[in-house]
Order: C-alpha cells, then sequence, then structure tokens
C-alpha cells in the first residue's frame, strides 16, 4: 500500500468582508491542523488530497459571496530561507480576541481635555 502524496507546506491567506464567513474559513483552517500566523493567514503542512479537500469546502464555504482565497504552496528551500519578525506579545488569536472587544475610541483633534 502506498503512503500518498508527501506533505507539502503552504501558506493560506485570504480577503473576506463578511464577519461570518471569515469566522467560518478560519474554523476549517483550525479543522486541517492550520495554524494561524495573522488574522487572516495559516500556515501548515497538508498533502495533495487534504489541500483539494480543503479548497472544495472552502469553495464551498465561500458560495457566490465575495472573497479571496489563496492557497500557496512552499518548497523546503524556500521555508529555510524564511525570515520571522515577531514582536506580539500574544498569539494573533488572542490579540484579535482583545481587539474584537475593544470597543473604538473617536477622539476629536483639537478637543483635548
Amino acid at each position: 500500500m502506498g503512503r500518498g502524496s508527501p506533505e507539502v507546506s503552504l501558506v493560506l491567506i485570504y480577503d473576506i468582508e463578511d464577519d461570518r464567513l471569515r469566522t467560518r474559513v478560519a474554523d476549517i483552517c483550525f479543522d486541517y491542523g492550520l495554524e494561524r500566523i495573522q488574522f487572516s493567514a495559516f500556515f501548515g503542512k497538508l498533502n495533495r488530497n487534504r489541500r483539494q479537500e480543503l479548497a472544495l469546502r472552502l469553495q464551498r464555504e465561500l458560495g457566490n459571496k465575495s472573497g479571496r482565497i489563496r492557497i500557496i504552496p512552499l518548497c523546503e528551500q524556500d521555508l529555510k530561507e524564511m525570515w520571522v519578525l515577531d514582536q506580539y506579545r500574544g498569539d494573533a488569536d488572542e490579540l484579535k480576541k482583545r481587539a474584537d472587544e475593544e470597543r473604538p475610541r473617536l477622539r476629536v483633534l483639537g478637543q483635548e481635555n
């Protein structure tokens, strides 16, 4: 019995306006074991069959709504050349949760106390 296709590293990025749909897309990425690296970007390893399955699932979820999703395979050599610059004090999920909980504040210039 064959092992199937090897796992390949990938970056998945998306730009989706609808909040609920964006959350569902993120949940699907988590279901496939991908790690959130930015608010709308995930990283992980999947074999070809799992990538196709993920793409089909995301396509069904997106339906006819507005959005862009990119699944970008990365070769191991490129990963060796990757530079990572992280300065967050929390991971992206924690930061997103905090941002969603905080209310935006309006500051009117020239009327400061």
